[in-house]
């Protein structure tokens, strides 16, 4: 109960008493009833004055008060830069605090969205927060509540104090000439190396003002700070295009591979994921950038050539004997590949399972999980007597029951669990080693015990054909185990036409000594009429987006990764098309891109975008719980940002 209810009960109160002492001193006492009721009406009239008095009182008292409180709160407001501004249903400024008036602002009787139309989705109620520029002032602006009430906070010291210690956070990079310790330096290459590379290099980040030190022959140490690495940014990184061209000019293989760790202000910490990045931009075949802000997903720039083929037996030795020791300190091992497994899939598969098998470990292949294509399914059915004769063909459940902490998992032609047709398998393997020829994404969603990825190599094929000469003198390779392997390699060069190489022919000779046939391999490789008229239609819906960019997005049927792909090479062979991207259901349930180029565009780094993968000229992804319009609408987007990046 407030004060001046209870005043007014008291009154009340005292009235009636007086009536009853009137009547109790006239009756019970016999006093004179006129003196009792002057004293009793004198009595009231006082406690009236009194009830009156204080009702007015109070009154000026509440005016004193709420002037004060409104004056503190103006200087609360006026001291933390805060303003408050309303408006009605219509959106119309019905009020303004004298905050904005302060600074010009007050734009009462307009409309709201009219003045400022990058604050709807705070009225609207998609946003909390927002952060608004209004002539060169900023502001965050939050809306109260349910409230027509919008409250500015102006931030300008606080932004600017903020970017002033961005622009000055460390940044640690590093550089190094890809392929240079591959060349037969002359004093004449030494030469030109150093005046047409090296030189507008240290010129390049001396423009920058970036602090750099030469740690070798071709590695650098670069020291900078935020804001000098938006200005790297903002020029796109045109150096990587200055090396390129330069050392095309002298008919040598050398680009620069660049990488950046931010984001810390640990030296070390930047040291360590700098030099991890410059090893992840080489391993996905160099001439391009690396950049890691620490606790966010790596970001590439760049990579518009096709790995270097880089001969190295030594290198490939190294590795056999890492992958025979590990298999050897293994109880087991289970070779897995990616879902619906292509030729080089399980042609890499059979080579695995028949490396192990001469250290004398039992092998198991999961090949009856994640789907087959139908074309290496039916060479399959045909050499299957040889096959189920030799090799050990299970499930993911059977591959599961079988693991034990000993168990070795060997990925091959793939290095994501979210691609692999053993995905629960992966998760619980305690050891997993990676074989693969895509270029490496950022970040691996698993913890190998090794990671063989060479982005150079035209297929994984023709990685564990290399194993085979290092194998003892009993083992033998079968002329169908042969056949398919050459068919892995066949297909993923388009008949070796891309990312072919000195290595692959090499393989494709070791093979040929196990008895593959080029001849057989051509028929079983033969397609039914009804995939012509798929492929054919495909190709028909094509459309091009850009002056050089196709899309072909199939919204009806469903088509095999094979046919796509076939619609998507024809497609790129064209002279109007650089690159070609198929976008359809698949036979899996699933919407998948298949992305081609003739090498002028990186087909990967578009698809890297939308979480895929592959070379650079040659990508693909897949997705579920999507439509090929969505999926379409996402790619258009990709290729928005990528042409103004261009």
């Amino acid at each position: 109960m407030s004060k001046r209810q209870g005043l007014k009960a008291l009154i009340i109160a005292v009235a009636i008493a007086t009536v009853l002492a009137i009547g109790i001193a006239h009756f019970v006492f016999e006093m004179n009833i006129i003196l009792s009721s002057v004293i009793a009406v004198i009595y009231l009239a006082l406690t009236f004055v009194i009830y009156f008095s204080y009702d007015s009182l109070l009154a000026e008292s509440s005016k004193e008060i709420k002037d004060s409180i409104d004056k503190s709160v103006s200087d609360a407001l006026k001291q933390g830069n805060v303003g408050i501004l309303v408006y009605d249903e219509l959106y119309e400024i019905t009020w303004m605090s004298d905050f904005f008036e302060e600074r010009d602002l007050n734009k009462t009787g307009e409309k709201l969205l009219t003045w400022l139309p990058e604050i709807q989705d705070i009225i609207q109620g998609n946003s909390d927060r927002n952060k608004i520029t209004i002539n060169d002032n900023k502001y965050s602006v939050h809306k109260y509540a349910d409230a027509s009430v919008l409250i500015f906070k102006d931030i300008t010291k606080e932004s600017d104090l903020s970017k002033k210690i961005n622009d000055s956070a460390y940044v640690l990079g590093l550089l190094s000439y890809d392929n240079y310790d591959e060349i037969n330096e002359t004093e004449d290459d030494i030469s030109y190396i150093n005046a047409n590379i090296k030189i507008p290099v240290m010129e390049y980040f001396k423009k920058f003002g970036i602090v750099y030190k030469t740690l070798r022959s071709s590695k650098m140490l670069l020291i900078l700070n935020e804001k000098q690495y938006e200005e790297l940014l903002k020029d796109h990184f045109s150096i990587l295009n200055v090396v390129r061209r330069q050392a095309k000019q002298g008919d040598l293989d050398i680009t620069l591979s660049l990488s950046f760790a931010r984001g810390s202000d640990d030296l070390d910490e930047l040291s360590d994921e700098a030099q991890a990045l410059i090893e992840l931009a080489q391993s996905r075949g160099g001439d391009q950038v690396a950049v890691r802000k620490i606790g966010e997903d790596a970001t590439f720039y760049g990579g518009s050539t096709e790995a270097k083929e880089k001969q190295s037996k030594v290198k490939v030795r190294v590795i056999f004997n890492s992958i025979k020791d590990l298999v050897n300190k293994s109880s087991k091992v289970i070779i897995v590949g990616h879902k619906y497994m292509d030729a080089d899939c399980v042609g890499a598969a059979l080579s695995v399972s028949n490396t192990v098998a001469d250290f004398g470990k039992k092998a198991y292949i999961v090949s009856k999980t994640g789907g087959i294509e139908p074309t290496i399914n039916e060479v399959i059915n045909k050499y299957r007597e040889t096959l189920y004769a030799k090799h050990n063909f299970i499930s993911q459940e059977e591959a599961i029951n079988l693991l034990d902490d000993d168990c070795l998992v060997i990925m091959v032609d793939h290095h994501s669990k979210l691609q692999s047709n053993s995905q629960e398998l992966l998760e619980k393997a305690k050891r997993i080693v990676i074989i693969d020829h895509h270029r490496r994404k950022a970040d691996l969603d698993i913890s190998p015990l090794m990671v063989y990825v060479e982005a150079s190599a035209s297929s994984t094929c023709e990685i564990t054909a290399e194993f085979l000469p290092y194998l003892s003198r009993d083992f033998e390779l079968s002329s169908q185990e042969a056949n398919i392997m050459y068919l892995g390699i066949l297909i993923d060069t388009d008949r070796f036409r891309v990312r072919t190489g000195v290595r692959t022919f090499d393989s494709l000779k070791l093979l040929r000594h196990y008895g593959a046939d080029p001849a057989e391999c051509d028929d079983l490789v033969k397609e039914p009429y009804e995939n012509i008229l798929k492929r054919s239609r495909i190709i028909n819906a094509g459309k091009a987006v850009y002056k050089n960019l196709f899309i072909s997005a199939m919204y009806e049927d469903k088509y095999s990764r094979t046919i796509a792909s076939q619609a998507a090479d024809a497609m790129v062979k064209t002279k109007e098309a650089e690159a070609a991207f198929v976008i359809c259901n698949s036979d899996e349930n699933e919407v998948i891109v298949t992305a081609r180029s003739n090498g002028g565009i990186n087909v990967q780094a578009i698809l890297e975008k939308m979480h895929g993968g592959g070379h650079m000229t040659a990508a693909g992804l897949q997705r579920t719980d999507t439509t090929v319009a969505k999926v379409e609408d996402e790619l258009l987007g990709v290729l928005n940002n990528f042409k103004k990046e261009d």
